[in-house]
């Protein structure tokens, strides 16, 4: 019985570790060949999102969104998340959004329109 349990906890922290990269159909319901991934840069989160084919929705633009939080208040802290948004760019280009240096990230994703 231990030796299940700790295969399941060794198979979730390798999952949990794995690539932040998230393909279109788990993003988005909208058919359009697009991804987007998440990483650190000098210790601040960063998105980076590209399509690479307008699908039959005939998307014109797309854009990279994360989610940053920040820890506010002294006495009584608590956390603030907020979205950033990256440019809209044309498919086939990158867009890109990053938190500040003293946010970690809660989430990410794209938009297109």
């Amino acid at each position: 019985m231990k030796s299940t349990r700790l295969t399941q906890a060794v198979l979730v922290a390798t999952l949990a570790a794995g690539a932040v990269v998230v393909p279109a159909a788990a993003a988005s319901a909208q058919p359009v060949a697009c991804g987007v991934k998440a990483e650190l840069d000098l210790g601040r989160g960063k998105a980076t999102s590209w399509c690479i084919s307008p699908g039959p929705q005939d998307a014109k633009e797309h854009r990279a969104v994360i989610k940053c939080t920040v820890v506010r208040g002294r006495n009584t802290p608590h956390d603030l998340t907020f979205p950033v948004w990256g440019p809209w760019v044309k498919i086939g280009q990158k867009s890109t959004a990053m938190c500040g240096f003293s946010s970690s990230t809660a989430g990410f994703s794209y938009e297109i329109r």
